[in-house]
């Protein structure tokens, strides 16, 4: 059965997100000292953060280890985190509520900056300062609205110098980028949320690299166009969606240039799950088999529960329903992903 595991194959960073549940931090602290590349450090502290927002496992540790700067990132990441689930929570409803999310920001802020002092090289306290920039509603912070690149008329004013020191360290960091997407999106102007992430989009797979996992940020933006459609009664209109030809031009792009590459145990599964829909709704059930092979049973809620056939909290039938198509019409070898 379907379950959403935020650890998906990386049996390491499941131990470590057991413990946090449990209210320890040594796992946390052994599977960050064996982690030896920048896109898997910036993918499993982005989990663990989620995960430790929840309690307080990472403040125990930095009053234990007040100099690790493992820890000094973990807080960052918590600390973002917090201020993120309380934006996206509406908890700023009054002046009271508001200025408490402005006290959790600041706090984020000061701790990606000493994160950041402790380890100049690493780009997830730049990531997190990024994340930041969604929350700004009020336009405190200038960095958060700067200029485009120059003679991009279509995209916003937006955080463009975070992402470029992000970019300066980490080039082409898939969660810069879908942070960035996110920031645009919330304070898109005129154009509208599902115009600036499409223009987004379309602007980074344009230099992005053939085997980026960047090629899935149009996807990204088509199942947002898909659920604004769900939500305003225009179900009618989702399939036509995902067989238009901009849409299989993506789709086929991000299959062929970025899943033919990638090794599904050391990918984000967010990313494997949007492709299968991708795939699935556009027809591709061939294609479709071989990422529904790939990710198992490490379903993640999304995009599924933005489907239209399930209300979304049986998300899981939508996923098992597209997985269970696909795969008997183009069986897998078995044994093939562990």
């Amino acid at each position: 059965m379907a379950s959403a595991n935020p650890a998906g194959r990386d049996r390491d960073l499941y131990a470590a997100v057991q413990d946090i549940q449990a209210g320890y931090w040594m796992q946390m602290r052994q599977v960050l000292a064996r982690t030896g590349t920048w896109p898997q450090w910036t993918s499993r502290t982005q989990v663990l953060g989620v995960v430790a927002a929840q309690n307080n496992v990472v403040e125990l540790w930095l009053e234990e280890e007040p100099e690790s700067l493992a820890a000094r990132v973990m807080y960052a990441r918590v600390a973002t985190e917090r201020v993120l689930q309380a934006h996206r929570g509406h908890q700023a409803h009054d002046s009271r509520q508001a200025r408490d999310l402005e006290t959790l920001a600041d706090r984020a802020r000061q701790a990606c900056h000493r994160a950041g002092e402790g380890n100049p090289d690493d780009s997830v306290p730049w990531i997190c300062r990024l994340a930041l920039a969604e929350t700004d509603t009020q336009g405190r912070y200038p960095e958060h609205h700067t200029a485009p690149p120059p003679h991009e008329y279509l995209l916003p004013r937006g955080p463009w110098g975070l992402l470029g020191e992000v970019h300066r360290r980490d080039p082409f960091n898939r969660e810069a980028w879908h942070r960035m997407s996110q920031a645009l999106q919330a304070h898109p102007g005129p154009a509208g949320r599902q115009a600036v992430a499409t223009d987004f989009a379309r602007w980074a797979v344009s230099f992005a690299p053939p085997d980026s996992p960047l090629l899935l940020l149009p996807l990204y933006a088509r199942v947002q166009e898909h659920r604004e459609r769900r939500d305003k009664g225009a179900e009618v209109t989702l399939n036509l969606l995902w067989t238009r030809e901009d849409t299989t031009r993506a789709v086929t792009k991000a299959f062929e240039g970025w899943f033919r590459t990638c090794d599904p145990a050391t990918s984000s599964q967010l990313d494997l799950n949007y492709l299968a829909y991708a795939l699935a709704r556009g027809g591709f059930a061939q294609w479709a088999s071989e990422v529904f092979d790939a990710i198992g049973d490490f379903a993640t809620p999304a995009p599924w529960q933005y489907d239209a056939r399930y209300p979304r909290d049986q998300w899981q039938k939508a996923f098992e329903e597209d997985r269970d198509a696909c795969l008997r019409a183009h069986p897998r070898p078995p044994g093939r992903h562990p």
